[in-house]
């Protein structure tokens, strides 16, 4: 007799950051002469991410850094962000100067606007933090992941960088971004979450990653989804259909207790007659729960 059940969370997203969509947050981005102007009305701090059209390590930071939903939530609420092409081609006139891109139909020539705030050294990706008055608080030249820039952004955020060492800070600052499972295929695969043998109740451990979908679900508020649980192994189809609806339920109703809005989410049960297999970890297993994110 097996002492439980292996239970399957299959996860089903489209693209990006854990989930995908038209629907989840994302940073909003400004032009640097829209954030100049909306910085006059409403005083705010600046992220500046100078880039190229053909940087590779730019890209990288677009898709797996600016796309972590704790680095999206923070940016957009203490941030103007603007992106800045380090090889624009037009006019821009700031603080009583005028710069321009001396050769603009050369190869790689960078923007001097861009220059000027990378002080002449051309690297890239680079970012820059600017205080509500425009002045220079830090600058970055590589590309960093959310759990490195993270704190980085907090301390600017917060105000620290005028009393407090960077290294300081970061010894006592716990990031959020790395507790963010990120997801880039269609599908990814939970294969810890265990229910007592015949039973539809969880055992201890399996919290843990249904404890990373909660935390999904509250930072991603416009996300969906649908429970579907699936058994061949009590006998009849009714009978599997029966109890893995229970299971599924479980699952529906342990998100409901940590606050998971009972709109955003449905479940069902199938069963299967004949049996059928699954294997995770190369183990055969006759069930499974899938978690389907819903457009």
């Amino acid at each position: 007799m097996k002492k439980y059940l292996l239970t399957t969370l299959i996860l089903s997203f489209f693209t990006t950051y854990l989930v995908s969509g038209q629907s989840e947050e994302k940073i909003k981005w400004y032009s640097f002469e829209d954030a100049v102007k909306l910085n006059k009305d409403n005083p705010k701090k600046m992220f500046i991410d100078i880039y190229t059209s053909w940087c590779g390590w730019c890209k990288v930071l677009d898709r797996e850094t600016f796309s972590n939903p704790v680095i999206t939530k923070k940016m957009n609420e203490s941030f103007y962000a603007v992106k800045l092409n380090a090889e624009r081609k037009d006019t821009v006139i700031f603080n009583g100067y005028t710069f321009v891109n001396p050769n603009p139909n050369g190869m790689r020539s960078p923007h001097e606007l861009a220059s000027s705030m990378l002080g002449g050294k051309m690297s890239y990706p680079s970012m820059i933090f600017l205080d509500e008055n425009t002045k220079i608080i830090t600058t970055i030249q590589s590309f960093l992941k959310p759990v490195d820039l993270e704190p980085v952004m907090e301390y600017v955020a917060q105000n620290k960088y005028p009393t407090m060492k960077y290294d300081s800070f970061k010894l006592t600052y716990k990031p959020e971004s790395d507790k963010i499972i990120i997801i880039t295929s269609k599908t990814g695969i939970l294969n810890k979450v265990i229910f007592n043998d015949g039973l539809a109740t969880l055992k201890e451990n399996s919290y843990t990653q249904l404890d990373s979908m909660v935390n999904v679900m509250t930072l991603n508020t416009a996300m969906k989804i649908k429970i579907n649980a699936y058994i061949d192994e009590t006998g009849s189809t009714e009978k599997n259909k029966s109890f893995s609806t229970q299971r599924a339920k479980v699952i529906y109703d342990y998100f409901l207790s940590k606050k998971i809005d009972a709109a955003r989410m449905s479940f069902n049960g199938y069963g299967y007659s004949p049996t059928f297999s699954t294997y995770i970890d190369g183990k055969k297993t006759s069930q499974k729960i899938e978690i389907i994110k819903v457009e």
